[in-house]
């Protein structure tokens, strides 16, 4: 009889281990996608972004908000932190779950006796209780984390998107100001080209010939410079959004934004919103938690069971037990002092975070106003710069006037074009900066305060 029971026992713990979970295997991947996959999902994000208009054309121009949306879409870096969505909702799971009791189970089969033996057996079932005690301050860590690992990956998320649009308009404004210094390395080019025939034919000398030389390469070495800041930012935009390096993206003008609230009043928003703060709150909701659970830890845990047994002598017996954690010298203490601990520098890495948010807005605000202030003059004198050269061409075409003051003023007009532009690109680098910085779009930010 009790050697059936035994077998029975076996055969039900057998049963129950083939609800388990099996191994699959997830080989890892061998190809990069290549660029019509890249294609297909730059199609499908786009058809996310706008779903009321029926085809996307893929060769742009493309806003710097949709190449954000599109980077945190298709970027690498930001899928594999997805994942961690992943663990955090199964930590979860598992902080939820109760523990599993234990079940022992023995024979003892007496063999060349005599008649009158029987056999033995003893059976045991165990439950440890000490897991039910800290499983409320469980779920709460793990609870906590959970919405820690969101925030942090929605924070970066929001850090990649802003990165795509700094990127998208340094970009623009970098082509831009290559397209000028081209057309100035062309311009001098055919100037150098005319005085060099000049003075083979006699007509020119050797300085006029020799200054159309330096203003072409003065102007040709400009034109490469930028070109290789083009080359530079447009490889470093393609990594940010996830697409092939020699991929060209044809890019929108900038919408600037030329009223700027006062820093005070973004810094507050930026508390109450920017989502690596909200993170590190989740964090240290968490870490409170592990400080409750630590303190729960110092008292004695406990674990109840209950046996049956049989000798051979078929003398049965119960055996209800109670085993009983003694918290005489480690009492946790040593947990405790780390929890606590850990809970002081997560304190003062959030109170950092906001010294260093707080500064950084203050100084891009500083940064917006001062770009302001130089553009303006800019872009009033600019054009007028421009004229003046178009009419000294002329001039000096008709030798009234000489060629180095033409070509001091052509030099100048370029320089300033160029100054213009590199300053309405930082400007509208600094303008995207700002607005990731605070961790709210620029048009929440009147309906948020």
């Amino acid at each position: 009889m009790a050697l059936r029971l035994w077998f029975a026992c076996t055969a039900s713990l057998l049963l129950l281990l083939t609800g388990c979970a099996h191994y699959q295997a997830a080989p890892l991947p061998e190809h990069l996608s290549s660029g019509q996959d890249l294609h297909q999902k730059m199609a499908a994000a786009l058809a996310r972004m706008h779903p009321h208009v029926q085809s996307m054309d893929l060769q742009g121009p493309f806003s710097g908000k949709d190449l954000g949306t599109i980077a945190v879409l298709l970027n690498p870096q930001l899928r594999a932190m997805r994942a961690n969505l992943g663990v955090a909702q199964a930590q979860v799971f598992a902080a939820g779950l109760l523990p599993d009791p234990q079940l022992s189970l023995s024979a003892d089969l007496p063999s060349n006796v005599a008649v009158g033996y029987y056999n033995a057996y003893s059976m045991g079932l165990s439950w440890s209780l000490a897991s039910l005690f800290t499983r409320s301050a469980n779920l709460d860590i793990a609870r906590a984390q959970q919405k820690s690992v969101q925030y942090q990956v929605a924070w970066q998320e929001w850090m990649q998107a802003g990165n795509t649009r700094v990127l998208a308009r340094q970009l623009y404004y970098l082509q831009a100001q290559e397209a000028v210094a081209a057309a100035a390395a062309r311009t001098s080019g055919k100037l150098y080209q005319a005085a060099a025939e000049n003075l083979r034919l006699g007509d020119s000398t050797i300085t006029t010939a020799s200054l159309r030389q330096i203003a072409w390469l003065d102007s040709q070495d400009r034109a490469l410079a930028l070109g290789r800041q083009v080359t530079d930012t447009r490889q470093k935009l393609n990594q940010a959004i996830g697409l092939p390096p020699k991929m060209t993206l044809n890019i929108k003008p900038p919408q600037l934004r030329k009223r700027m609230p006062d820093a005070a009043s973004l810094v507050k928003l930026a508390d109450q919103h920017r989502l690596d703060l909200v993170a590190l709150r989740a964090g240290y909701q968490a870490q409170e938690a592990r400080v409750r659970r630590a303190i729960l830890g110092q008292y004695p845990g406990f674990t109840i069971g209950f046996g049956k047994a049989a000798d051979t002598s078929n003398i049965q017996s119960y055996s209800p037990s109670l085993t009983l954690d003694i918290p005489l010298w480690n009492r946790n203490r040593g947990a405790i002092a780390e929890s606590e601990a850990t809970r002081s520098q997560m304190r003062a890495a959030y109170t950092a975070r906001l010294f260093q948010t707080r500064a950084d807005i203050y100084r891009l605000v500083t940064d917006l106003h001062r770009l302001a202030r130089e553009i303006l003059p800019l872009q009033q004198q600019v054009p007028e710069l421009e004229k003046a050269e178009n009419r000294l061409r002329k001039a000096a075409a008709e030798h009234d006037v000489t060629l180095l003051d033409y070509e001091t003023i052509r030099s100048q007009s370029l320089a300033k074009r160029l100054q213009l532009l590199a300053l309405q690109e930082s400007y509208a680098a600094q303008q995207a900066a700002l607005e990731m910085a605070v961790g709210v779009p620029y048009a929440d930010w009147e309906s948020q305060k």
